[in-house]
């Protein structure tokens, strides 16, 4: 295919862009014999990147006047949600586009949430994600279906992260931490990061802990024994949750994995989850995860297995992500929702995913 990708915007810091998510997936799909141009907003003064594979482009009626003619043969046009102004573009986009349009929402309970309060009036509306033939959205569960009962969405189908596996695996290094968490995380996650983390930190007065990333998510009762780092960037995100006997990888949302759920496994990481309705269709509960319920479940982890066990829990979990969560998969599994976009309309309530299984192709 034909495919132009409207991503994120340019950042400053150099070396960062290339191991963004959008980015991640158009290599993936080049890697699958797809001509795919990359395009990213810059700011004025800075240098343009232009190639066959990446260009940039100064606002929307630059990108009007240099893109017109490609996105209208394209046979894809995919919008990623960050994209500078969403709305204007995604217009444009669907105005314009000859091919398949398809939007990308990597944070639907965000999407969700802003489209609630009406907090912001540059943002989607639901005639705009309804002019978009294919959504892609961060959650499963009854999500996809409401998205296309309530809003119209033509096709509603679950889009999770993918892994790029060349940067995440099991590190060498020493264990610094017991346990730790790696932010972001919603405000409605957060009481359950000060019970579990930090509960576990006050019971356990000799273990060692470590928060990255949400240092807001917490008060001035802060135990000694919890570490607090920066976020780390995404070439350091590997080591450091090599330096973690356990993670905690909260959920975002219902029906949605945490941000860093599957970067993590792809590290070994011996995780230990909140039982969130999805969980057990990305991984075996009890033998890839652990879940618990309570701050005396994640002290019972913690204290009693053996580190043997813990072991082969972080590479169960890791084997499941290599087999079916990584960049390549999820490039895959866009062929195939394209492929079937652009056979017709969905049938009678096809866009929840009838099994409403949040697994992508193996």
């Amino acid at each position: 295919m034909d495919i132009v990708f409207l991503g994120p915007a340019c950042r400053p810091a150099a070396g960062s862009q290339a191991d963004t998510a959008p980015r991640q997936l158009a290599q993936a799909l080049r890697r699958r014999g797809h001509a795919v141009l990359f395009l990213e907003r810059t700011a004025p003064g800075t240098q343009r990147e232009e190639s066959s594979a990446v260009a940039t482009y100064l606002d929307l009626a630059d990108l009007h006047a240099r893109f017109h003619s490609r996105v209208r043969r394209a046979d894809l046009m995919l919008v990623d949600a960050d994209v500078p102004q969403v709305a204007d573009v995604s217009r444009w986009a669907t105005n314009t586009a000859g091919g398949l349009t398809v939007f990308w929402d990597r944070d639907t309970p965000r999407t969700l949430a802003r489209h609630a309060l009406r907090e912001d009036p540059g943002c989607m509306s639901p005639e705009l994600f309804a002019g978009y033939r294919l959504y892609l959205c961060s959650s499963g569960g009854p999500v996809p279906r409401q998205l296309e009962r309530e809003w119209g969405v033509a096709r509603a189908r679950v889009f999770l992260p993918g892994v790029d596996v060349g940067h995440f695996a099991p590190g060498s290094g020493r264990t610094r931490w017991d346990l730790g968490h790696l932010g972001p995380l919603s405000a409605e996650r957060r009481g359950l990061l000060t019970q579990w983390l930090l509960g576990a930190a006050r019971g356990w007065a000799e273990g060692r802990f470590v928060l990255a990333g949400m240092l807001s998510a917490v008060d001035d009762a802060w135990p000694a024994n919890v570490a607090r780092h920066a976020a780390p960037s995404p070439r350091e995100q590997a080591g450091f949750l090599g330096a973690q006997r356990f993670t905690l990888a909260l959920s975002q949302a219902e029906h949605t994995p945490g941000a860093n759920l599957f970067e993590a496994a792809a590290c070994g990481a011996a995780l230990i989850c909140d039982p969130w309705t999805g969980l057990e269709d990305l991984f075996a509960l009890g033998e890839e995860v652990m879940v618990a319920r309570t701050e005396r479940d994640v002290l019972r982890y913690l204290l009693a297995m053996p580190e043997a066990d813990r072991h082969q829990l972080g590479m169960r979990a890791r084997a499941r992500v290599l087999a079916e969560h990584t960049v390549a998969h999820r490039a895959v599994q866009l062929e195939q929702y394209a492929n079937e976009a652009e056979q017709g309309p969905p049938v009678d309530g096809s866009g929840a995913l009838a099994e409403l299984s949040l697994m992508g192709p193996g």
